[in-house]
C-alpha cells in the first residue's frame, strides 16, 4: 500500500535535521571555541610574566644576556614541562645530523666520540673503510687537540662542531693513545653506517651482531644472513648488546626472512586508538634455532626485535635484563628547520606483557665476567656467547626453558630478576 507524505510534513521534516545539525555543529564549534580561548587566556598570562621577568632582569642584571639561550631555554622548560623523558627539541643542524644518522649515511671522518669526564673526547667507534680506519684511529683513543685547537679551551658541543665539515674537508687531530701522543690528519666523507656485522662460530653457528636500527640495516641484514645460509649454519646467534634502537620500520623486512605471516606488535596512541605496527607477510620462515644476546643497553626497537623473535619463532633471550623501553616517538620538523621529537605511542608486543619500564628478562641471565668490558670482550672470555653456543648445541627452546628452568646451568641464574 502506497503512502504519501504531504509537501508540508516534508518540508517539516528537514526543517527539523537543519535545526539538530546546526545545534550539533553549534555545540561542537561552541566547544573548541571555548577550549581555544581559555587555552589563549592561560598562555597570555604566561607570556606576560615573561615579560615582567625579562624587564626585571635587563633593569637590574649585571650580566650578560644571550637572546638565544634565553630562547632555547624557554623552548626546552616547555619540552621538560610535559613530562615525556624520551622528549627533546633540536635546532637544525642537530636535526640534520639524525637525519643523517638514522638514514644509515653520515658525512664525517669516520668515528664517534663521547666526553670523558677529563675535558677531552674518547672515540668510541670507528667506522669501517673511512678515513679515521685508514688512518689508524681506535677505540680508546683520546682526541686533546682539534685543527691545533685544545679541547680544554673549548666546550664540548664546540668540539662536536670543529669536528663536522663539508665532504672532502680536512680535520687535524691530536690524540692520546696508551700515554703516548698521536697525530691525524682525516678527509671528511660520505660513509655508510655499517650496523651490521657476521661471522661464523664454531660448530657451524652463524653470528650477527647489529648496533643499531638505521635506514640500512634490513638490507645489510639481509647481506649478512644471505652469506651465513649459503654456508649451510646450523644455528644463528643475534647479537643486540648495546644496540640502543632506531628506525622501527626496518624490523618488518628484516624479521619477514625469519618469521611466517603474523602481526608481531601494535601500538597504542592517544585515545586508545590501536594500530597494526608491524606485520609480517612472509610465507616461509628460518628452520634454524635463534639464540639473541641482550643487555642494559638492549632498548627500543632492538627490545621489539628480540621480544618478536621470542614471541614468534622460539628464539632463547640470553644475558642481562633490558633496558625496557617500549614507547614510540615520531620527529616533527618546523618552518625554521627545527624539529620536536615526542612520544606518541605505548608499543605492544603480539604475545609477551608490556615491557616498558621493565625490560626483558632473558630466558638464561648471564654476566659478564667482572672487569670485562663489551668493547674488548674477545669470544674467549664473553660467557653471554658461549652460553648462547651452548644452547644452541642442545637445540633448546625459549618456550622449552620457561617451562622447564632447571635445564639452566649455575652461571645462567647467578643474577637478575
Amino acid at each position: 500500500m502506497n503512502r504519501k507524505i504531504s509537501l508540508g510534513i516534508t518540508i517539516s521534516l528537514i526543517a527539523i535535521g537543519c535545526a539538530i545539525t546546526f545545534v550539533l555543529t553549534w555545540t561542537v564549534s561552541l566547544g573548541i571555541y571555548n577550549s581555544k580561548i581559555a587555552s589563549s587566556e592561560k598562555y597570555a598570562g604566561v607570556y606576560e610574566k615573561l615579560k615582567e621577568m625579562d624587564a626585571t632582569v635587563r633593569g637590574n642584571y649585571i650580566g650578560t644576556i644571550s637572546d638565544e639561550a634565553l630562547e632555547n631555554a624557554i623552548i626546552n622548560g616547555y619540552v621538560s614541562g610535559i613530562g615525556d623523558k624520551y622528549a627533546s627539541y633540536m635546532p637544525a643542524n642537530s636535526y640534520y645530523v639524525l637525519q643523517q644518522t638514522t638514514g644509515g649515511v653520515v658525512t664525517g671522518a669516520g668515528f664517534e666520540a663521547e666526553e670523558d669526564g677529563s675535558g677531552y673526547l674518547r672515540v668510541t667507534r670507528i667506522y669501517k673503510n673511512s678515513s679515521a680506519e685508514q688512518n689508524g684511529m681506535m677505540t680508546g683513543d683520546i682526541i686533546t687537540a682539534i685543527d691545533g685547537h685544545s679541547l680544554l679551551s673549548m666546550t664540548a658541543a664546540d668540539a662536536f662542531e670543529r669536528i663536522s665539515g663539508d665532504v672532502g674537508s680536512k680535520l687535524s687531530l691530536n690524540l692520546v693513545r696508551n700515554g703516548e701522543e698521536v697525530s691525524v690528519t682525516l678527509v671528511r666523507q660520505q660513509i655508510e653506517i655499517e650496523s651490521v656485522t657476521d661471522k661464523l662460530l664454531e660448530n657451524n653457528i652463524g653470528y650477527i651482531r647489529i648496533l643499531t636500527f638505521n635506514g640500512k640495516t634490513s638490507d645489510q641484514f639481509s647481506t649478512s644472513l644471505d652469506s651465513l645460509l649459503a654456508r649451510n649454519i646450523s644455528s644463528l646467534i643475534i647479537d643486540l648488546r648495546r644496540n640502543s634502537g632506531g628506525v622501527v620500520s626496518e624490523l618488518k623486512p628484516m624479521l619477514n626472512r625469519i618469521i611466517k605471516s603474523a602481526v608481531v606488535a601494535t601500538a597504542e596512541y592517544a585515545g586508545g586508538v590501536k594500530k597494526n605496527l608491524i606485520e609480517t607477510d612472509s610465507d616461509e620462515s628460518l628452520d634454524i634455532p635463534i639464540a639473541i644476546l641482550v643487555d642494559g643497553g638492549t632498548s627500543s626497537a632492538a627490545e621489539l626485535f628480540a621480544v618478536a623473535l621470542r614471541d614468534e619463532y622460539g628464539a632463547v633471550l640470553i644475558g642481562t635484563q633490558t633496558y625496557g623501553k617500549a614507547v614510540m616517538q615520531n620527529t616533527y620538523e618546523f618552518s625554521d628547520g627545527d624539529a620536536l621529537t615526542i612520544s606518541v605511542a605505548t608499543i605492544l608486543p603480539s604475545k609477551s606483557e608490556s615491557y616498558d619500564g621493565v625490560g626483558l628478562k632473558p630466558d638464561y641471565i648471564v654476566e659478564l665476567p667482572a672487569g670485562i668490558t663489551y668493547e674488548y670482550i674477545t669470544d674467549e672470555t664473553d660467557t653471554q656467547l658461549q652460553k648462547a653456543t651452548e644452547i644452541l648445541s642442545t637445540g633448546v627452546s625459549a618456550q622449552q626453558n620457561q617451562q622447564t628452568p632447571s635445564n639452566s646451568s649455575s652461571s645462567s641464574n647467578s643474577s637478575g630478576s
